[in-house]
């Protein structure tokens, strides 16, 4: 059986709100553009980078390299800690995927606590065009409490983890004579961990956040 093992404090930063919005106007050192979106923390995670739209192309730099041309009629929203789980199922019925996607939203508010959440089931793109699920987290408690709930969940079916110190990956797969992950229609998961409130990487010490 794979040991899911725990590093590192609830919190290990504190929260840093974006600089920037989206569509926000903005020049930057390839000229005038406007932001895309936050796509993270910069490469010192002392800051966000932005991905900015100039002309066709998509840019992406740290927001001390950036500045508003625009005046602000309000401050960039708030971002929170962030679960999201891509759930892998062998279902090829709409009816049946809608019927799965509410038991996983049921099962994920009994295992991670008091939660906002989203499910959307869609087909995979190639044959035999199987529904998966995306599943967005924002734990209301602790988000790294909610990501050692959801690895406990997955018994001895994870595959192998990826934390770069900020964000941290996890996948998951089950034989066809094993238990699925949350429900038994899951037969493969992909679980990410975003804490958007800072983009302050954790010490080497403290990585990977879960071990499996």
């Amino acid at each position: 059986m794979a040991e899911v093992v725990v590093h590192g404090p609830e919190r290990y930063a504190p929260p840093i709100r974006p600089k920037f919005r989206e569509t926000e106007p903005v020049r930057t050192p390839r000229g005038d553009g406007v932001v895309d979106d936050l796509v993270g923390p910069a490469d010192d995670g002392a800051g966000w980078a932005v991905a900015v739209r100039i002309g066709e192309e998509l840019w992406v730099f740290p927001e001390n390299d950036v500045e508003s041309t625009a005046p602000r009629a309000d401050t960039p929203p708030e971002r929170f800690d962030t679960l999201q789980l891509r759930l892998v199922t062998e279902l090829t019925d709409s009816v049946d995927a809608a019927r799965v996607a509410e038991r996983i939203d049921r099962k994920v508010r009994a295992v991670v606590g008091a939660s906002v959440l989203t499910i959307e089931a869609e087909r995979h793109w190639a044959e035999p065009y199987f529904y998966e699920l995306d599943v967005i987290v924002r734990p209301l408690g602790d988000p790294v409490d909610a990501l050692r709930k959801l690895a406990a969940e997955g018994g001895e079916g994870w595959l192998s983890c990826r934390d770069d110190g900020w964000r941290c990956d996890l996948w998951w797969n089950a034989e066809e004579d094993e238990p699925g992950f949350l429900v038994p229609e899951v037969r493969g998961a992909e679980v990410t961990f975003l804490p958007w409130d800072s983009p302050v990487f954790r010490p080497e010490t403290e990585r990977p956040l879960i071990s499996v």
